[in-house]
Parts: structure tokens; C-alpha cells; sequence
């Protein structure tokens, strides 16, 4: 048996989002995985709302916002 962590960043969690949704997201942050590296800031906060149980709506707003802020949103 091998340990699987995963390295998460912003511009990776936006543009996963942006190409295939937030159940994309989701499952990136909690299938496969036994430990989550994330950058600070979007990539974290995501995270921590997926530990919460918060709801998705709140994750894709908070993700959204983030690709505005970086200009992603052609």
C-alpha cells in the first residue's frame, strides 16, 4: 500500500472548475486521496468548506469570485 497526498493549487482549482464543474472539484479534494497540500488562499478555503460539510453553492461563489479577481473570466 503507497500513501497518495495531493498537492492543490488556486489556478488549479479555478480552471478544474471552469472545464468540469464543481463535482470535479469536490471529487479532486476527496476521492483517492489520504492527505490534501494546499496553497493558501482559494485552495484552502475550498477545502476547508468541503471539510465543514458546507454547502456547494458557497465553494462555486467563493471560486467564482477568485477567477474574476485573476481575470479568468472570458
Amino acid at each position: 500500500m503507497s500513501f497518495h497526498k495531493r498537492h492543490i493549487g488556486n489556478v488549479q482549482v479555478i480552471e478544474m472548475y471552469r472545464r468540469e464543474g464543481m463535482q470535479k472539484v469536490y471529487d479532486w479534494y476527496t476521492v483517492g486521496v489520504d492527505a490534501i497540500i494546499t496553497e493558501v488562499g482559494l485552495a484552502s478555503d475550498v477545502g476547508d468548506l468541503i471539510g465543514s460539510k458546507d454547502d456547494w453553492n458557497k465553494m462555486s461563489r467563493l471560486i467564482s469570485d477568485e477567477s474574476i479577481n485573476r481575470g479568468f473570466n472570458e
